[in-house]
């Protein structure tokens, strides 16, 4: 069933939740800012690396959710099948928060609230946090510019929604960005080492710490380590790629062997420096033995490309936003090759 913003606050307001959320930045701040919300104490979880998570998993929610009363399932872009058995195995009212191009499916006990579902043309739902804090009205408004960072990268300054955030902490929105970039990537180096647990204590010492969230993260040793990896890991991964790369009609493609998840940064920093509209990345990533294809740039009608995708069986999510179009494909251990030409087809056709 479909929440509107109200019913969303209200539901959350007298909740005690277990909040399943992404590993990125706006997942973390997507947590933190529903936990400070609720009225009892929540607990968190994050998602092993995957979009199709194992049984195992739903397991292991259900029993977290044992003592608590609703679920929350933040700016985790995941399947209906998964939906329904998690709704099916717990027993409780799921809720899902999100921002993604998604479709969800009619089930008892299953609610969502994503205004961007069918995309977002207009940039002005550059994160789930900025989704969740637009129907709480209550959010640490350099928390939620950090999400927004996180998710556009150096596209915020220029989204209007992300300066709206800036201004109420009396930030320029264009001199004073390196702030919730850094908070950004503190938590991006966690996510590309794979550092679950870290991700999953984070959202917790954020909402109950009693420390300033940014001021925590960027004063946290662990995520300063980390960052400096996948930093460099970046680094390393572009200059490989380049020497690599193909052109498909408007479309510049690379690969790449990586033994961090940075794929979605690679791709970002390959578009800022490529002279085609549009970027496919094609990455193994050593850490779950699996590829992904990585496409971002000037895509026309994402929505209809990603849904044509998910038509060909395969596993497609992304972002239809004005500054921040995406499609990734998590191909698994086969091979990308036949996914990517269903992809640069549809993209060069479009």
């Amino acid at each position: 069933m479909s929440l509107s913003r109200n019913s969303l606050a209200s539901l959350l307001s007298s909740s005690e939740p277990l909040i399943v959320h992404h590993w990125d930045a706006d997942g973390v701040v997507s947590a933190v800012t529903t936990a400070s919300f609720a009225s009892g104490r929540a607990d968190f979880m994050v998602p092993p690396l995957t979009y199709s998570p194992p049984m195992s998993f739903i397991d292991e929610v259900a029993r977290r959710a044992a003592p608590k009363d609703l679920i929350v399932v933040a700016d985790y872009n995941v399947s209906g099948e998964f939906l329904a058995a998690l709704v099916s195995r717990v027993k409780r009212p799921v809720v899902v928060v999100d921002h993604h191009v998604a479709t969800y499916p009619r089930l008892p006990n299953l609610y969502y609230y994503n205004p961007a579902a069918e995309g977002d043309p207009d940039g002005i739902w550059p994160s789930t946090a900025h989704v969740i804090a637009d129907a709480l009205g209550f959010y640490d408004p350099l928390l939620i510019a950090t999400s927004i960072y996180g998710d556009l990268d150096e596209e915020a300054p220029r989204n209007p929604v992300f300066r709206y955030y800036m201004d109420q902490v009396g930030l320029d929105p264009e001199t004073d960005a390196n702030i919730p970039r850094d908070c950004a990537l503190q938590i991006w180096g966690a996510e590309a080492a794979g550092e679950v647990e870290v991700l999953s204590r984070l959202a917790y010492e954020l909402t109950y710490g009693g420390v300033d969230p940014c001021q925590a993260i960027m004063s946290d040793p662990r995520l300063t380590t980390l960052r400096m990896r996948a930093e460099e890991e970046v680094e390393n991964a572009v200059s490989e790629a380049v020497r690599g790369m193909s052109r498909i009609g408007k479309v510049a493609v690379y690969s790449v062997e990586l033994s961090l998840r940075v794929s979605g940064m690679v791709a970002r920093r390959l578009l800022s420096r490529a002279d085609a509209p549009v970027v496919a990345l094609v990455a193994r990533e050593a850490m779950t033995g699996a590829s992904k294809i990585y496409i971002r740039g000037d895509i026309s009608d994402p929505v209809m490309i990603i849904k044509s995708l998910r038509s060909a069986g395969l596993r497609a999510s992304g972002k239809s936003q004005k500054g921040n179009n995406v499609i990734v494909i998590d191909v698994g251990a086969g091979s990308p090759s036949e996914a990517l030409q269903k992809a640069i087809t549809l993209i060069n056709s479009s």
